[in-house]
């Protein structure tokens, strides 16, 4: 317990180990402003990546006609795996949609709505939030099929809900098709080109295609897209899907053509290059605690080295040598731990209000220096995101403390070794 009571009175009596706390807490809010910037653009660019899209899509190229029983095969996929949420099933046509005499390329996208919105991401992007059906809808006096459109076209067209929009595509045979929809609502994520798009009814697209079966591709949706066993999982839904196809299809050959990827396969190496961007960062800042354990060994050397008299007094006293080594062990986890405290507050407060920080600093650039500074070149048009996660905070914490107590550690073996005779003659 005295050596507790001793660590605390040389932390408030020593301005020199107040400049260790506040080292500390200043690595620990350089790491944690950092890498939560960089988080929050990867969460960004993963949003923007994956918008839409399916965590897994699964296709079976040769199957020309479409997949026969595709509600069955999609119940058996969602079984594989328990952080299956559940399986999507698409058909799409590339098209041309005309627009009020305007005519612009996109894609036909057939689905069954209540899955989609059970299922997919649609329903976090949709508008109006109450849609229940595609059904048939009057336009001008004709039932028409209704059909969900993207934002992009919604801005470029100036649509709502009640506009009509006609498809130009081509059946199996090649033959052209023209069918007119209704829009009854709108979806916008944040990726404008997956927003080229429109939603209809699968079964009816199929019908107007003129395929037999109502399905060509499955989509996988995961409860957590970022599982660490994705590849494996990918491998393991492939396996399945030719062991379904062959049993379906046993005269065939086209287990050989089943397709599976992920959405980090279709954009692995963006991803791949933001992961790795973000690992090297920690890897970098990691280093700068091992900078900083080595200059609290150097303050805690002087510290031993100023404490030599009040060492052998202790020891004259009747305290152990392991008393005192402990003294300043004490002493370097009270730095570590106030400097790790005084860092995560300084870290949430410069983090909570990051964008009216930076605001006020590019104002002052500008009066000052004339120096414009966009925050939208920097980071994108959303600005300034962060995202901290509990593993960087936990991480950061037990490391910064660590580093403090092994900075700690040789002076404070140094301490206990000394003669008590010696130390007391010490001038």
């Amino acid at each position: 317990m005295y050596a507790l009571v001793l660590a605390m009175r040389h932390l408030r009596s020593r301005s020199i180990t107040w400049v260790a706390t506040a080292m500390i807490g200043a690595v620990v809010v350089l790491y944690l402003l950092i890498i939560s910037v960089l988080e929050g653009q990867k969460q960004f660019w993963m949003d923007k990546l994956q918008n839409i899209m399916a965590h897994t899509t699964v296709g079976v190229g040769e199957l020309a006609w479409g997949i026969q029983k595709p509600e069955a095969w999609a119940d058996e996929l969602s079984r594989l795996d328990p952080g299956i949420k559940g399986v999507t099933i698409g058909l799409e046509s590339p098209a041309m949609a005309i627009f009020n005499n305007a005519r612009t390329v996109g894609t036909m996208r057939g689905v069954d709505l209540d899955r989609e919105l059970k299922y997919g991401r649609l329903k976090e992007i949709l508008f109006p939030k109450d849609l229940s059906d595609f059904g048939r809808h009057e336009v001008s006096g004709k039932l028409l099929p209704g059909c969900i459109v993207g934002g992009a076209w919604r801005k470029s067209y100036n649509l709502s809900v009640g506009s009509q929009v006609t498809f130009l595509f081509s059946d199996d045979e090649g033959d052209p098709r023209s069918v007119a929809f209704r829009i009854i609502g709108f979806f916008e994520g944040k990726n404008p080109y997956l927003e080229t798009a429109a939603y209809v009814d699968r079964k009816f697209l199929a019908e107007k295609i003129g395929v037999s079966g109502s399905a060509k591709t499955l989509f996988v949706w995961l409860n957590d897209p970022n599982r660490p066993d994705l590849a494996a999982f990918r491998d393991r839904v492939k396996a399945k899907m030719v062991e379904i196809v062959r049993r379906d299809y046993p005269q065939s050959s086209h287990d050989k053509s089943v397709m599976v990827d992920t959405w980090q396969d279709k954009d692995g190496g963006f991803y791949k290059q933001v992961s790795n961007e973000n690992l090297i960062m920690r890897v970098i800042m990691c280093l700068f605690l091992l900078l900083l354990a080595f200059i609290i060994f150097l303050i805690f050397g002087r510290l031993v080295a100023e404490k030599v008299r009040d060492i052998g007094a202790l020891r004259a006293m009747g305290a152990t040598p392991t008393g005192i080594k402990a003294c300043f062990l004490a002493q370097g986890l009270l730095v570590g731990t106030l400097g790790v405290a005084v860092g995560l507050l300084g870290a949430w407060l410069l983090i909570h209000y990051l964008t009216p920080i930076v605001d006020f600093l590019t104002h002052v650039a500008w009066m000052l220096f004339g120096v414009r500074i966009s925050l939208g070149d920097m980071f994108g048009p959303e600005g300034i995101l962060t995202r901290t996660l509990p593993m960087d905070v936990a991480a950061i914490s037990i490391l910064a403390i660590l580093s403090a107590l092994f900075g700690a550690l040789l002076p404070a073996r140094r301490a206990s070794l000394l003669n008590p005779v010696e130390c007391l003659r010490h001038e």
